[in-house]
């Protein structure tokens, strides 16, 4: 397993401070105001902050140094020294935005706050995670988890933020936890997309007698490439044919349609792709160039 890159590029300090004041302006504009806790040390730090008055962006400072100590030890320290300076810039950010230059709560509308509090930081986690860092708190976690066993970040981050969520709902009510609720969702879905791109691919798995006029098809009027394999219907003990292939969403419809002019009765399995790398699509060399993965371990 990799480690990621302890080198410092200008592009990345490009995306964590404009990370850093997308995850601020959603707390300032949107969540903070309404008393919605968005999970992770900022739903501790806002809860906090209506409960004993303390500033929201200190406590989230605070809150990460003993994480950001464990992230160094255990992923490295140029990532670590990038979380450091997205928290800063996070914190200095929400103290401007709250007491300096206050940021008008955008709404009042605690359903419209939790979605879009959800989104805007989502964005703001995701391309602070593209450029090597975290946005602190329960994100270091998310991060080493991934590292050490490849679970995916939304995920940690959703069921963590849940816990905390349900903590604030001790605090202001069920009704506002269950808001809450909404933005750490969409912020875990967000995340997601961030890093490995909308699900705007589709791989298809087709099993018909007529395989190989299918697959030449798709190969003349989709220009994609299909890979055949040899089957056996459990049930009938007979050969049958297996394409797999990978397309865009929007082609769905001219593959259902090569398929049924050939095969009325061909079996279909149609599954979403975060990405596909390869020729007609990502480069698989960009990828990596992007990535600027770490020698191995």
């Amino acid at each position: 397993m990799a480690k990621p890159s302890d080198t410092v590029r200008p592009l990345d300090i490009f995306y964590l401070i404009s990370g850093a004041l997308l995850l601020a302006f959603s707390m300032t504009a949107f969540t903070v105001p309404n008393r919605i806790a968005p999970g992770g040390i900022s739903g501790i730090a806002t809860i906090l902050f209506f409960v004993v008055k303390m500033p929201v962006g200190f406590t989230i400072l605070i809150c990460n140094i003993v994480l950001i100590a464990m992230q160094a030890k255990i992923i490295g320290r140029g990532s670590a020294w990038k979380t450091l300076f997205s928290i800063i810039v996070n914190s200095a950010a929400i103290e401007v935005m709250m007491n300096v230059i206050p940021v008008a709560p955008m709404t009042t509308n605690p359903i419209l706050a939790g979605l879009y509090g959800g989104i805007l930081s989502g964005i703001g986690v995701g391309i602070t995670f593209k450029a090597g860092g975290t946005s602190g708190g329960m994100d270091i976690v998310s991060q080493i988890l991934h590292y050490k066993y490849r679970i995916p970040i939304g995920d940690v981050t959703l069921v963590s933020n849940i816990v905390v969520t349900g903590l604030a709902g001790f605090t202001f009510g069920a009704e506002l936890a269950l808001y809450g609720l909404i933005t750490v969702f969409f912020t875990s879905k967000v995340i997601d997309a961030v890093l490995e791109g909308m699900s705007v691919f589709r791989t298809v798995t087709i099993i018909s007698k007529q395989s190989d006029v299918i697959g030449w098809a798709i190969i003349e009027e989709l220009h994609r490439g299909v890979t055949s394999l040899e089957g056996i219907g459990m049930y009938s003990g007979k050969p049958v044919g297996v394409l797999l292939t990978a397309i865009r969403r929007g082609e769905l419809p001219i593959l259902r349609r090569i398929v049924y002019d050939n095969d009325p009765k061909a079996f279909v399995i149609v599954g979403d792709a975060r990405q596909v790398i390869g020729h007609g699509f990502t480069k698989l060399e960009d990828e990596v160039r992007f990535q600027k993965v770490a020698e191995d371990e």
